[in-house]
């Protein structure tokens, strides 16, 4: 252990000094001056105090939250009347550095912020708070309801403590709410809980007779696609376009559900002309919401495009496979056209059958017909066309 600071202890030293019994009887005066000449005896008990006086306190060691910022509460309120949903949201921040909260998905923009001054940006496709205060912080965003038939989607920040409350519905109406496979329809003010983990919530506000003869769950179809029309085309490279035109005849507000093939890269959706964007799952699972229609067994148009990449195609002959998308919906018929350059000779082999009523359109002409849950493929045979 290392001696104590001279002048750190001098002070002591002098009251010692002048304490003792054996200074006080020289003639000679104790100063500052003298005491490099002074003999000074403690016990070990003194000294090894006085050496613990000196050292520094260790600083105490900081315990961090586990989560540094985090969405503690939202309440959803659904103003049916003004058409306007406002989420209340309680945040807290448990440092003063900086953080990015997450409030609600991207998908759909806010119309208003309370305060004003809340910096509100769009980050990994999440509106977010950003904060660099500490404690706690209460936020609303007000979003616009979709018309009555139209569903509204929110994606929904991960809180615990997550609720939507309907004060008040038009006469006649009801509101339905899905979440994954649950549905939910409430018929007069109430509170809904929603779920802590978050994620895609659609809202529905339709015609409270049609509520009450919609099919228990799982007895009917949602929606049959009436028809389906594929065409694909490739080129010498490899590169692959599919564009589609599907039918729906459906009676309440569904989600489409397609599973593209495993290389494919969606394009372009359009629902009745509207573009829309897809909510993108695992496995290049696409949820397309479809609108309430506006008369009962009235049809929905989805036309979508998507891209993939093969290897490029033999000067002479060569086999490639090919896919459509598939959906866990009963379709009546899936029309499919298969292009690839001129002076190629096809085949095919696969779980679709030809269709010989088209003679004159180039090409492969393919046909799946009464199917549920299963992908269209095929596998193209080419042979350069030879002249004689």
């Amino acid at each position: 252990m290392g001696l104590p600071n001279f002048f750190v202890v001098k002070p002591f030293i002098l009251s010692l000094l002048g304490a003792s019994a054996l200074l006080a009887q020289t003639d000679h005066p104790v100063t500052s001056a003298t005491l490099d000449e002074s003999e000074v005896r403690i016990t070990y008990g003194e000294l090894k105090r006085l050496v613990a006086a000196t050292v520094p306190k260790a600083a105490p060691v900081e315990v961090k939250p586990p989560v540094s910022a985090a969405l503690l509460a939202s309440t959803y309120h659904l103003d049916a009347k003004a058409g306007t949903l406002t989420a209340e949201m309680q945040v807290e921040s448990f440092d003063a550095s900086w953080h990015a909260i997450p409030l609600a998905g991207a998908t759909s923009g806010a119309i208003s912020v309370e305060p004003k001054d809340a910096r509100i940006v769009v980050t990994d496709d999440h509106l977010c708070l950003i904060t660099d205060q500490a404690g706690a912080q209460t936020i609303k965003l007000t979003f616009a309801l979709g018309k009555e038939g139209q569903a509204t989607t929110l994606h929904l920040a991960p809180s615990p403590v997550a609720s939507l409350e309907v004060k008040e519905l038009p006469e006649g109406k009801v509101l339905r709410l899905q979440s994954g496979t649950t549905t939910q329809t409430l018929a007069t003010a109430g509170l809904i809980a929603l779920p802590a983990a978050g994620g895609e919530v659609t809202l529905t506000l339709e015609d409270a007779r049609k509520a009450s003869q919609s099919p228990l769950a799982g007895s009917t179809d949602d929606a049959i696609i009436s028809t389906a029309t594929y065409a694909t085309q490739v080129v010498r490279d490899g590169s692959v376009l599919t564009e589609g035109t599907i039918t729906l005849r459906h009676d309440h507000p569904v989600k489409l559900v397609l599973q593209l093939p495993e290389t494919a890269k969606l394009l372009q959706c359009h629902v009745n002309a509207d573009p829309v964007r897809p909510t993108l799952g695992e496995a290049n699972r696409l949820e397309i919401p479809l609108n309430d229609p506006t008369t009962d067994g009235a049809e929905s148009e989805v036309k979508l495009s998507f891209t993939a990449t093969l290897t490029a195609l033999q000067t002479a002959e060569g086999e490639l496979d090919l896919a459509l998308p598939q959906t866990p919906l009963f379709a009546k018929q899936i029309d499919w056209n298969v292009q690839l350059p001129t002076g190629y000779d096809l085949s095919f082999t696969g779980n679709v059958d030809p269709i010989a009523d088209k003679p004159t359109e180039p090409g492969l002409h393919l046909r799946k017909s009464l199917c549920r849950d299963q992908q269209p493929q095929a596998r193209i045979t080419y042979r350069k066309r030879t002249t004689n």
